[in-house]
C-alpha cells in the first residue's frame, strides 16, 4: 500500500512539470527576431554569392556505407571534429546507433569526404561492433600535445544489448607533420565500467542504471583549476531507464592510459532513492529535483561562457513535456543552478554549440521540437521543423522565453519516408549534428536525415550530409541586422 501511495504522489508531480520549475508562460514561437531562414530549396533569383547556402554535400553514399533500419537504407547520428591542419573528421554509425562506426575525412571544408580506412590502414575490429552512436573530440593538453578520442556507449536496450556495460573509448595513434593528431589511425576500443556492469539481466536496482550509457559522451569539456585549464575533462551521458544525466572525469595516467572516474549523478546527487510501480515495472528516481526526472533530461551539451568562467548545460527534454532546460555552473561543474526553461526557439534535441570567431555569435544545431497544433508540448503532441541552427548570444540562454536569438535556420528539409513535397514541418529523425567553425567563420555542420524526396537519386534513404554557411551571409540574405 505504501508503494502505491508513493507512486501516486510521484506521478502527480511528474504530470505537472511546468509547475515545478522553469515555467515559460509567455513563450510564443516567433523565430529569433521574427526571421526563420529556410534553406530547404533555393528561390529563383538567389544571388550567386548565397547559392552555396542551399547545397548539400553527402558524406558517403556508396551502398557499402548504408545499413538497414526499419527496412530502410540508413546512416545516422554523426559527430565531427576540426583538426589543427584544417581537416574535418566525421564519425557516424552504419544504421540507427547500434552499428559499425564509419569515419570519413574532408580536406576541403566539408565539400567532399574520403574513408580513412582502407587496405593499407585497416579499421580496428572493435569499430565493427559499436553499440551506440559515436562521439568524437579533440583533447588539447597543457604541455601542447593532443589526442583525438571517440566514445560509444553500451546501453541495455529493452530487447537486445549488453546489459549496461558502460562505454567504449578509443584514441587516435597517428600524427601529422606538425606532431598533431591527423585522425587516420585508431586504437581498439577499450571498455570502461563493464562488462556486465548491471550484472543481472535488466536488473532494476538503485544505482545499477548509471552504467547504462547512452550518447556517451554528449559533452566532453576541459576543466579549469584556479582559473587555468588542466588535463581533466568532464564527460556527460544519460541512462535509458530513468533518463538521469551522469558525469565522469577523464584523466590520463603517466603511461598515457585513459582513466574515467566512477559516474555520479550530475543533478540532485544527494537525493534518496525512491521506488514506485507502473504497468508492472519498477522504476527508480532520486528525491531531489523531481522535475528533472519527469521531463527526462538527456543528451546534455556544455557551453563555456565567452569569458571562460561559467559553464552552461543545455538539456534535451526527452518526454517532450516542456521546453528545453538550461543550468549554470561557476565551479567547473561541481554544482549547478536550478534548471530553467529556455525559449521555444532553442527547444530541441541533441544540441551542439560552437562560437563563430568572426561575429562572436553562438551557433547551436539541434533537432527542432515545437508544440503541437493545440499549442501544447507532450510526447504525442509535438511537431518538428527538422534540422535547425539557432544563432544568438550566450546571454540569451539566461533570458528564458525572451532568449530568441538573432535567427533560426532550417538547414534542409527532412522528408517522410514517402514524401515528395516540402512542408512547414518535417521528419524529426534528424539532428545529432557534427558542428565545427573554420577560422574564416564558415560553419560546417553535418547531420543525417531523409534529405531527398522520393523519386530522386537518394530519395527514401536516410543519409549523412554537410551544409556550410557564414552568419554574415545568412543575415544579409534574410535582411537581419545582427545585434
Amino acid at each position: 500500500m505504501r508503494k502505491k501511495v508513493l507512486a501516486l504522489a510521484l506521478l502527480l508531480l511528474l504530470a505537472l512539470p511546468l509547475a515545478l520549475a522553469g515555467c515559460n508562460d509567455k513563450a510564443v514561437w516567433t523565430p529569433g527576431n521574427g526571421t526563420l531562414v529556410d534553406l530547404s530549396v533555393m528561390p529563383d533569383g538567389t544571388a550567386e554569392q548565397y547559392q552555396y547556402l542551399y547545397e548539400q554535400h553527402p558524406v558517403a553514399i556508396d551502398d557499402e556505407y548504408f545499413g538497414l533500419y526499419d527496412g530502410r537504407e540508413y546512416q545516422g547520428h554523426p559527430d565531427s571534429v576540426l583538426l589543427d591542419n584544417g581537416n574535418i573528421l566525421v564519425a557516424f554509425p552504419k544504421s540507427h546507433g547500434r552499428a559499425e562506426t564509419i569515419m570519413m575525412l574532408s580536406t576541403d571544408g566539408g565539400l567532399t569526404y574520403t574513408d580513412i580506412f582502407n587496405a593499407d590502414n585497416p579499421k580496428p575490429d572493435s569499430f565493427y561492433h559499436t553499440e551506440e552512436t559515436p562521439t568524437i573530440y579533440k583533447l588539447d593538453f597543457t604541455d601542447g600535445t593532443q589526442k583525438l578520442i571517440t566514445i560509444s556507449g553500451r546501453p541495455s536496450w529493452p530487447d537486445v544489448g549488453n546489459l549496461g556495460e558502460g562505454w567504449d573509448a578509443s584514441v587516435s595513434t597517428s600524427l601529422d607533420e606538425n606532431g598533431k593528431c591527423d585522425g587516420l589511425e585508431w586504437s581498439e576500443h577499450e571498455n570502461f565500467y563493464g562488462p556486465n556492469a548491471v550484472r543481472e539481466e535488466y536488473k532494476r536496482e538503485a544505482g545499477a542504471e548509471k552504467y547504462d550509457a547512452v550518447v556517451a559522451m554528449s559533452a566532453l569539456v576541459q576543466l579549469k583549476e584556479n582559473g587555468k585549464f588542466v588535463d581533466k575533462w568532464m564527460g556527460l551521458y544519460h541512462d535509458d531507464r530513468t533518463f538521469t544525466v551522469y558525469k565522469t572525469i577523464l584523466t590520463f595516467n603517466e603511461e598515457g592510459q585513459m582513466e574515467w572516474s566512477e559516474p555520479v549523478r550530475m543533478l540532485g546527487q544527494n537525493g534518496e532513492w525512491r521506488e514506485y510501480e507502473e504497468i508492472g515495472f519498477t522504476y527508480w528516481f532520486k528525491g531531489e529535483v523531481v522535475h528533472t526526472d519527469g521531463n527526462s533530461f538527456c543528451e546534455t551539451e556544455i557551453i563555456r561562457s565567452p569569458d571562460g568562467n561559467e559553464l552552461a548545460a543545455l538539456f534535451r527534454v526527452n518526454a517532450k513535456s516542456n521546453y528545453s532546460f538550461v543550468s549554470f555552473s561557476t565551479d567547473e561543474g561541481e554544482t549547478w543552478s536550478e534548471p530553467q526553461t529556455v525559449a521555444p526557439e532553442l527547444t530541441g534535441e541533441r544540441h551542439k554549440a560552437e562560437y563563430d570567431p568572426v561575429t562572436g555569435k553562438l551557433v547551436i544545431t539541434m533537432r527542432n521540437i515545437s508544440a503541437g497544433e493545440d499549442g501544447l508540448l507532450a510526447s504525442n503532441h509535438f511537431r518538428s521543423r527538422g534540422w535547425v541552427a539557432w544563432i544568438g548570444e550566450y546571454e540569451d540562454l539566461k533570458k528564458g522565453a525572451d532568449g530568441k536569438g538573432d535567427m533560426l535556420v532550417k538547414l534542409a528539409h527532412t522528408y517522410g519516408t514517402d514524401g515528395t513535397e516540402i512542408t512547414e514541418y518535417a521528419n524529426a529523425d534528424t539532428g545529432y549534428a557534427g558542428l565545427v567553425v573554420l577560422a574564416d567563420g564558415t560553419v560546417v555542420t553535418t547531420s543525417y536525415g531523409t534529405f531527398s524526396p522520393v523519386g530522386s537519386e537518394l530519395g527514401g534513404k536516410t543519409y549523412v550530409m554537410t551544409k556550410q554557411f557564414k552568419i554574415a551571409d545568412l543575415a544579409a540574405m534574410a535582411g537581419v541586422t545582427l545585434r
